[in-house]
């Protein structure tokens, strides 16, 4: 953009398939209001050969650098394991700080969110950066973290530290919590956010909803919508179908004037069985 930002998102074989995420993260740009000038500024990282093809096949803007390479070409564990979530964002912050390192500004968006609005009004380019961050905490710990899905990243000296010291703690504590999430280590490590000067702006969570946590005005109030608190591909693009379904039901709406007619939300649904699933095999464990 005119700025000098750009828009990221990051895709392996599981995400860049036909019938897969990538083509319903695409079409919301399509169907979003305003959004579709964003595809222009949209820049997908394959993290593989198999991704790469596809995504050629949907966007003009796909990447699978060689410069990434050392990172992408360790063996993936299972797309449905945890190791998978934390590899995949510890590549993710290598991206991120290369680019940052080029100057250039990054809305870093996951491929599960949909961008129903322009998101751009909620990021503020004086800080470093802007997050959604839902904490739930029982009164003395926080014990998890509901993340949006999105940010903005400022590309200047500070960020690129911040990201650098970010990087040497996973060298040597391979086994701290700093891979669950950027929303988790900015909660765990604040003392180090203030020693850099690392200035972070949270945004409105009701501004970036998600599967976690949904509300009868989220299609009205939400920028864009994460599939989160699902880790099951084939029950996310289900329902994010529907989603995606219920916006443009939603703004035919508002186009004829029946902006005051409420659309009860439909989903999720297939993520809300998997979820309620997963819990309980972990309780009969």
């Amino acid at each position: 953009m005119q700025d000098r930002t750009v828009i990221l998102t990051m895709v392996d074989e599981s995400h860049a398939r036909p019938g897969s995420m990538l083509e319903v993260f695409l079409q919301s740009f399509k169907y979003g209001q305003g959004t579709q000038r964003f595809l222009n500024h949209l820049v997908i990282i394959t993290m593989d050969l198999q991704a790469f093809q596809y995504c050629r096949l949907l966007h003009p803007y796909c990447i699978h650098p060689s410069t990434f390479q050392p990172y992408f070409s360790t063996k993936r564990p299972s797309v449905t394991t945890p190791d998978h979530s934390v590899l995949f964002n510890w590549r993710r912050n290598h991206v991120l700080m290369q680019v940052i390192e080029l100057g250039y500004n990054i809305i870093f968006t996951e491929t599960d969110v949909l961008w129903l609005k322009s998101p751009l009004v909620n990021f503020y380019p004086q800080f470093e950066l802007s997050i959604s961050c839902n904490f739930v905490s029982d009164g003395e710990r926080v014990h998890s973290v509901q993340e949006g899905g999105i940010f903005f990243m400022k590309a200047n000296d500070v960020t690129l530290g911040f990201l650098k010291h970010w990087k040497l703690t996973n060298v040597l504590y391979p086994n701290s919590n700093l891979e669950e999430s950027m929303c988790a280590t900015l909660e765990l490590y604040d003392d180090l956010v203030d020693i850099y000067g690392f200035r972070v702006h949270r945004t409105d969570t009701n501004h970036f909803g998600g599967f976690c946590q949904t509300y009868n005005d989220m299609l009205e109030e939400a920028y864009t919508i994460h599939a989160n608190c699902c880790d099951d591909l084939k029950s996310k693009v289900h329902d994010q179908r529907i989603v995606l379904d219920d916006w443009i039901r939603f703004r035919n709406r508002v186009s004829k004037d029946n902006a005051t007619e409420k659309i009860a939300l439909r989903w999720p649904q297939k993520c809300t069985e998997h979820t309620a699933r997963k819990f309980s095999q972990r309780i009969h464990i």
